[in-house]
């Protein structure tokens, strides 16, 4: 039922944020009303009618963990693919600077700051796991 739904909607556009503080990334565990319940992924969302991707990064990022974004530099549009949830997506990924204190919601249940080595054992929603790889590749090198 889920992968029907989302395929009605065709190409989505989603903004995902990459928090980068002492060398480890911010990642939020996805409530169990969610779909990917209870895995890890960049804060971010959809973007909505009339938002531009940078404001759709700053709400996402408020709404999810608390947190204002001070700084937003776009890194790389990643193009999603899920075909097990009918998804396809166009994620703009950017690299945001940061204040406030971190805080759950009902749609993250927890939340962690994680080194590479770490990340590479967390079970990612979508396609996060392409995500990271591409800026560990360019960024890390």
């Amino acid at each position: 039922m889920i992968r029907f739904l989302m395929s009605l909607f065709g190409i989505q556009t989603a903004v995902g944020a990459l928090i980068v503080r002492d060398g480890k990334i911010l990642l939020t565990k996805r409530s169990s009303l969610l779909i990917e319940r209870n895995k890890w992924c960049l804060p971010g969302g959809h973007v909505e009618k009339w938002e531009t991707i940078e404001n759709a990064v700053k709400r996402e990022l408020l709404e999810e963990t608390g947190l204002r974004a001070k700084n937003i530099k776009l890194l790389f549009m990643h193009e999603e693919f899920v075909k097990r949830l009918g998804l396809h997506a166009h994620v703009f990924v950017f690299l945001v600077d940061v204040f406030g204190k971190v805080k759950t919601n009902w749609e993250v249940s927890k939340y962690g700051w994680f080194s590479r080595k770490e990340i590479e054992r967390l079970p990612l929603a979508f396609s996060h796991k392409e995500i990271l790889e591409r800026f560990w590749r360019l960024y890390e090198s």
